[in-house]
């Protein structure tokens, strides 16, 4: 449990620092000016419209410029309406009414949100925007909102501030897809809502992908130096400043490439450089902690796994045929039999790897569910690193160990005897990828453990795409380390990586499927189908919601189609100048309007 310990302590720094913070804050645009310091490389700032925005570094200042459609409590990390007096702010809707069936939701608007140029927020902006979605070949659509083309149907406006979303079926992720309408300045654009020949390829060419002018969030855009920082100001009509004005004078997202130099930066407490810090790697943020940094860290939404390839190597394929029905994709001659893949999850030492791969920087997943989401299981537990429960399995599953040790006090090489889907005699051999090195130290680590059960393994560090594209993609791998970023809230429905409509076998083309291991369950599929499909909308309520996730939680626990690593701790660092920062895990700037940095 050190690595519990350990965040735990993270937060007791982070928390007792807040009490300095009591002192007046000042006049509107007093607050002098926030420097986020980030690695994300302005220098290839992708297009700043949102719904064409596919990069961490645009999301980051995007969310600061625009309102949401649906808010998020930084507390809890569920959707929440607006309400006026709540942790949500900067958000449009004020609360919806699902139809009967689920198959439509009907959002009702606040009416006091404008865009920074004076023009009221209303229910056409949201049109714009999903009619921007739907022509998302014109517009050069980021992949991100990919979701809200295909499953939302039509989105109306009933008047200025109500807008009825209709889905192409009942879908208890509603309100996932539904927050994808960020909302888009339509008049900016030139668009009216009677416009019937609107040419929306001029959103691949507006100068907004530079830098927007229209905006409506905390601060306004004042321009873009590639390689050097995006310059924001505060933006004076922001409507839901908690002490009713923005405080910092403005932000400059600056480019720092390496993150040693930028906690040097922020330790050195220099006039106007960088005070804040997002996402340091876990030795960097133990350093600005010694240093005397306000540093808060909780397991954030990037997990890693091992991916395990189910299917026949041999003989990859699609999993489903042109009626959309599954396919029988044999059986990989090793990792088929689910004891092979439980024995190692059961030789996979967390606590070394999380403490030497990854610095002590990392939280223990138990399933497929990442720490901090509201969906997480209550009570299920981790698979126990256990060497001889490991060997219990293998032995179980007819893979005996020779009895000639590999290493001291270790296992022979294992062949099968009566193993499920291999030929007699064949070695328990596999192959196991990783893209970088603190994967390929993961990797290594599997390895000795493994050896000790008499497993033979080979690592090999490839580069991202040739991992991604030619063998994961291709399905013609045994294991696979690899990882995801989730977004918030967390999606309960996890087919995105284990339904067979996502078991695409590429063929080395670069096109693939995220279920790169052919997992497939009836059981799986059946409830997650029930559930997220919403038959009726009281079985998209969060308790529902809840009691489905936990299952799929256990089935997955225990049917092993990943070996579960952890979640990295995401870490947010304000200099010790920089006031009112009070972070949630995964919701660290939700306050950011009344920041300000100490003269």
């Amino acid at each position: 449990m050190k690595h519990v310990i350990r965040f735990a302590l993270v937060l007791v720094v982070a928390l007792s620092a807040l009490s300095i913070f009591a002192q007046e804050v000042p006049a509107a645009g007093e607050g002098g000016t926030i420097v986020w310091g980030n690695q994300r490389g302005s220098t290839n700032l992708g297009p700043m419209i949102n719904i064409r925005c596919s990069g961490v570094d645009c999301a980051d200042v995007n969310g600061l410029m625009y309102p949401s459609f649906i808010g998020l409590d930084p507390a809890t990390l569920a959707f929440a309406p607006y309400t006026g007096d709540s942790l949500v702010t900067g958000a449009l809707v004020t609360g919806w009414e699902p139809s009967e069936d689920g198959a439509s939701y009907t959002f009702t608007l606040r009416e006091d949100l404008t865009w920074n140029d004076g023009t009221p927020i209303t229910a056409q902006d949201i049109v714009f925007t999903f009619n921007a979605i739907q022509n998302g070949e014109a517009i050069g659509l980021s992949s991100s909102y990919a979701p809200a083309r295909s499953d939302i149907a039509s989105v109306e406006a009933t008047d200025d501030y109500t807008v009825v979303v209709t889905y192409s079926a009942a879908n208890c992720l509603a309100l996932n897809r539904a927050a994808l309408l960020v909302p888009l300045p339509g008049h900016a654009f030139g668009w009216t809502p009677d416009a019937t020949d609107f040419d929306w390829t001029t959103l691949a060419d507006s100068e907004a992908n530079n830098g927007p002018a229209v905006t409506s969030g905390v601060f306004n855009f004042e321009r873009l130096e590639r390689g050097t920082a995006v310059y924001l100001s505060a933006n004076s009509g922001y409507a839901d400043a908690s002490v009713g004005y923005v405080v910092p004078e403005g932000l400059v997202y600056l480019d720092v490439p390496d993150y040693n130099v930028m906690a040097e930066r922020l330790l050195a407490g220099q006039d106007g450089d960088v005070n804040f810090i997002f996402e340091p790697p876990g030795a960097v943020a133990q350093t600005l902690t010694d240093g005397g940094a306000n540093v808060f860290g909780a397991p954030g939404t990037i997990w890693h796994y091992v991916a395990i390839n189910t299917a026949d190597p041999a003989d990859p394929k699609n999993g489903f045929d042109e009626e959309d029905n599954p396919v029988d994709q044999g059986f990989h001659p090793i990792l088929g039999d689910k004891r092979v893949r439980q024995a190692i999850q059961a030789a996979t030492d967390i606590e070394a790897i999380i403490t030497g791969a990854q610095s002590g920087n990392a939280t223990a997943m138990v399933s497929s569910t990442i720490p901090s989401a509201f969906t997480i299981h209550p009570t299920l537990e981790r698979r126990a690193f256990d060497l001889d429960a490991a060997r219990a399995l293998l032995d179980e599953a007819g893979w005996p160990s020779t009895g000639d040790p590999l290493v001291e006090g270790g296992d022979g090489a294992r062949t099968c005897v009566d193993c499920m889907y291999a030929e007699a005699g064949t070695e328990l051999f596999l192959d196991i990828m990783a893209p970088d090195q603190p994967r390929a130290n993961v990797a290594t680590l599997m390895q000795a453990t493994l050896a000790q059960l008499g497993v033979a393994t080979e690592v090999r560090q490839l580069d991202f795409n040739t991992m991604y594209d030619n063998n994961m993609g291709a399905q013609t791998f045994d294991l696979a380390i690899a990882g995801w970023r989730g977004g918030v809230p967390f999606n309960a429905d996890q087919r995105g990586f284990f339904g067979f409509e996502q078991d695409i076998a590429n063929g080395g083309s670069g096109e693939y499927g995220f279920n790169f291991g052919s997992y497939y369950s009836e059981e799986f599929e059946s409830l997650s189908e029930y559930v997220f499909s919403g038959a009726v909308a009281e079985s998209c309520a969060d308790e529902a919601i809840k009691e489905t996730a936990y299952k799929i939680q256990e089935i997955l626990h225990d049917e092993q189609p990943y070996i579960w690593l952890y979640a990295l701790n995401s870490y947010y660092v304000a200099s010790p100048d920089l006031a009112n920062f009070n972070p949630y895990p995964a919701q660290g700037v939700w306050n950011i309007d009344s920041w300000y940095v100490r003269q």
